[in-house]
């Protein structure tokens, strides 16, 4: 730092700064710097970087640091009452606590707010880290300045800009469905999921169902119900059942309502449920260790000085559990009725 410091005309503590890409140093000081050590050949050592980091970390200073968590679901439609929102967001509150930080919502569709202003207002709390929650139904952009800050996605839906992501892991989620149901003894296995959720996920679940199918006999094969929207499912059900005649049914996304429409001998796996030991068979996301993992992501963009869209787009993708439950025991066993889903 001191040769750097010498070639470009600053002092050693300004270098320090640059080079950790620190925003209370202006953007052409630290694009001048950086250019410098690049000029020279600067080149980090990990082990000393990835040290002071710890020793950062242990001072007992108090932190005042807080994450924003940029939610965009209007007001007649709140994001909480999507219990895999909910949990994201709760596991990304206590991984952030842990780390000494305070995550803390800033709703973008409120009263008179847009994004420039929702912008200003986080640069005028110095807020730097944004992790964003899934976005609304049907919803793909993100309409917001991303260059001042560090950001991380809740979830696959952000398509642009192009940011990091953490994500259930769609398509190994559904083969791992397929291969229990076959091992349950299942050999017609369904698949149910409407258009509009299927491209949200980026045809991960119908990529990964679609591949388990094309290893089968062509006799076990079952074409999938795939209707425009999600609230047509229930009308469609039994006249696909009939044509069909699946022995197992995996919904992508499942509601207590489509129980009625299938025979209690036809055994139902949901993509996603809520904990390992409840009564709904099928694939448990953890979507609390979900939120706890892009917070750590957030974290270590902030400490590198990892700030806007990026051009890789990175996902990372959290495998799927399978949680044995009662609705789907195997061929000729009688389902019982759900009352609640989790």
């Amino acid at each position: 730092m001191k040769d750097i410091a010498a070639a470009a005309g600053f002092a050693t503590a300004t270098v320090s700064l640059a080079l950790r890409n620190h925003h209370s140093l202006p953007l052409a000081t630290r694009r001048r710097i950086l250019a410098v050590a690049r000029r020279i050949g600067y080149r980090p050592n990990p082990l000393v970087a990835a040290l002071m980091v710890s020793l950062r970390s242990r001072r007992p200073v108090e932190r005042h640091t807080v994450l924003a968590l940029v939610t965009t679901h209007p007001a007649d439609d709140p994001w909480r009452r999507q219990r895999t929102f909910a949990e994201m967001a709760d596991g990304a509150g206590r991984r952030a606590a842990e780390l000494g930080y305070r995550l803390e919502e800033f709703p973008l569709r409120t009263g008179g707010m847009n994004p420039r202003r929702y912008v200003q207002m986080l640069r005028a709390r110095n807020i730097h880290g944004l992790l964003i929650n899934p976005l609304p139904h049907r919803e793909k952009d993100l309409a917001l300045e991303l260059q001042d800050f560090a950001v991380v996605g809740l979830g696959a839906s952000v398509a642009s800009p192009s940011i990091e992501r953490v994500s259930n892991d769609h398509f190994q989620s559904a083969r791992l469905a397929c291969a229990q149901c076959a091992a349950l003894g299942y050999r017609r296995i369904g698949f149910v999921v409407s258009r509009e959720m299927s491209e949200r996920l980026e045809d991960r679940w119908l990529a990964g169902y679609t591949l388990a199918q094309q290893r089968l006999p062509a006799r076990q094969r079952v074409r999938p119900l795939i209707p425009e929207q999600t609230a047509d499912i229930a009308a469609a059900l039994a006249a696909w059942h009939a044509r069909e005649q699946p022995e197992v049914v995996i919904f992508g996304f499942f509601a207590p309502a489509y129980q009625a429409r299938l025979p209690r001998s036809v055994g139902i796996v949901a993509l996603s449920v809520y904990d390992l030991g409840g009564r709904l068979t099928g694939i448990f996301q953890d979507s609390r260790a979900l939120g706890a993992v892009a917070v750590d992501h957030l974290v270590g963009r902030l400490q590198r000085g990892d700030f806007g869209a990026e051009n890789a787009g990175r996902l990372h993708l959290m495998a799927g559990r399978w949680a044995a439950g009662q609705t789907a025991r195997g061929p000729g066993k009688t389902r019982e009725p759900l009352e609640f889903v989790g």
